[in-house]
């Protein structure tokens, strides 16, 4: 797919992609092993000269589903500006291979599977069959910054 479709898309969904920050911690964003490319976590609420910005709270005790999937939405885009930032076109992505959402749950809260939906639906929207992937929903009871989601792919790239 052409770096002009991917873009039209993302437009389509509202996502202009930029901005994107290093990060505060002793960490790579990602890493490229051959042809594959291991991303670090992405969470949906980041801290910025002492303030937490995003969506936080554990889902099914302070947020509801709807939330939770704003939530993985946003790790999604900022998987892309990482993907982007890396490789200066997301076209030369080939197949997103794995992904993996951490979703901060309460007791009893059952449903991660919809929240990661907002990150799975962003991915193949934008980037069609390479979009699609396998991937993991994880409960845990939390996350750094009290984050609602934070996700982490492996990539394949060109």
């Amino acid at each position: 797919m052409s770096h002009a479709t991917i873009t039209q898309r993302l437009a389509d969904m509202s996502i202009v992609l930029g901005g994107y920050r290093e990060p505060a911690s002793r960490y790579k964003p990602a890493i490229r092993v051959g042809n594959l490319l291991y991303f670090s976590g992405q969470l949906s609420a980041m801290e910025y000269d002492g303030v937490v910005a995003g969506i936080t709270g554990q889902l099914g005790s302070e947020i509801g589903v709807d939330a939770g999937y704003e939530a993985a939405r946003q790790c999604a885009i900022g998987l892309l500006n990482r993907a982007q930032t890396m490789l200066g076109d997301l076209s030369r992505i080939r197949q997103i291979v794995r992904l993996t959402g951490y979703i901060n749950s309460g007791p009893g809260f059952t449903d991660q599977h919809l929240v990661l939906n907002g990150c799975s639906d962003v991915l193949i929207a934008a980037l069609g069959e390479a979009g699609t992937h396998t991937r993991l929903a994880i409960g845990v009871v939390g996350l750094s910054f009290n984050t609602s989601v934070e996700v982490d792919c492996i990539v394949e790239v060109d």
